[in-house]
C-alpha cells in the first residue's frame, strides 16, 4: 500500500498526555463507548489511537482500522492493550465482515475519503443490527469550509514544491505554533501544532456536510438518528442506530 498523507503527517495532537485526551473527548462518544461495555467496538480511521484509549477500557474486543501504517504503529506503541487489534485498511472497503461490530466509531474520517456516502455505508455495513454508529463530520455552514477552500488552496499549492514546503515549515508552521501558545494558551509542542496545521489546511481531501444531508444518509440506509450534537467546533456529531 502506497504512503498516505497521514503517513507523512500523522495526527499526533495531544499525545503527550492521555489524561488530556480523555478530558477533551466528546461526552457523547464516551457515553456510547460506556454503553458498549463487554462488546465489540471498531474505530474506523483510528489514526494514532486517540479514541482507542477510552474504548480499550470497555470493549471485549477492540478493532482499530486505518489507511496509515505510520499511524497504526504509533497507536500500537501508545495504547498497548491486550484487547486491541489494529488493521491496515481503507474506509471505502473496510476489511471486516458485515454485521460485525456492536459500536462503530467514525470520528472525523468520512469527509477525508473522497466518497463520504460510500464511507458512511461501509460503517453501517459492518455494524450489527441494533448497534450504534458514532459519526462526526465537518459542518457545511461554518467558517472552516471558506478557510480550507481559499486559504488552504494557496497553501496546498505552495506545499507542492520543495522550496514551498521549506517556506511552509519556516513560516506558517511556526506562526501556527505561536498562535496556539499565545492566543489559545495551550501547552502543545511544535510537532503537535504542525500536525494540526497540516490536517487543517494541507489535507488533500475535505468535504463538508449539513445536518439535513446526513439525516438523508441515515434514512436511506435504514438507520435511526438517536442523538445530534452541533458542538462548538468544526464537526457536528450524530449517534446513529442501525435498525433491526
Amino acid at each position: 500500500m502506497e504512503k498516505t498523507f497521514y503517513d507523512s503527517t500523522p495526527f499526533e495532537y495531544g499525545y503527550s498526555s492521555k489524561e488530556k485526551i480523555l478530558e477533551n473527548m466528546n461526552p457523547n462518544l464516551k457515553k456510547v463507548i460506556e454503553k458498549s461495555e463487554g462488546k465489540i467496538i471498531t474505530d474506523i480511521g483510528c489514526g494514532c489511537g486517540r479514541n482507542l484509549i477510552y474504548a480499550s477500557k470497555y470493549a471485549s474486543k477492540l478493532i482499530g482500522v486505518d489507511l496509515s501504517k505510520q499511524s497504526l504503529e504509533f497507536a500500537k506503541n501508545f495504547i498497548q492493550s491486550d484487547n486491541l487489534e489494529l488493521v491496515l485498511g481503507n474506509n471505502l472497503e473496510i476489511p471486516l465482515d458485515s454485521d460485525f461490530s456492536d459500536l462503530v466509531v467514525s470520528d472525523g474520517v468520512v469527509h477525508h475519503t473522497g466518497d463520504t456516502v460510500g464511507a458512511f455505508k461501509e460503517c453501517v455495513r459492518i455494524l450489527k443490527p441494533g448497534g450504534n454508529l458514532y459519526l462526526a463530520v465537518y459542518k457545511k455552514y461554518r467558517y472552516y469550509p471558506f478557510l480550507y477552500k481559499y486559504i488552504g488552496s494557496v497553501l496546498r499549492l505552495l506545499n507542492k514544491s520543495k522550496i514551498g514546503n521549506i517556506i511552509m515549515e519556516k513560516t506558517f508552521v511556526i506562526l501556527h505554533f505561536l498562535m496556539y501558545k499565545i492566543f489559545r494558551k495551550q501547552k502543545l509542542n511544535i510537532q503537535e501544532t504542525r500536525n494540526i496545521f497540516y490536517d487543517y489546511f494541507i489535507t488533500p481531501i475535505a468535504t463538508f456536510q449539513s445536518k439535513k444531508e446526513v439525516v438523508c444518509w441515515i434514512d436511506d440506509n435504514k438507520c435511526t438518528l438517536e442523538k445530534y450534537d452541533r458542538t462548538n467546533g468544526n464537526c457536528h456529531v450524530f449517534v446513529i442506530k442501525k435498525n433491526e
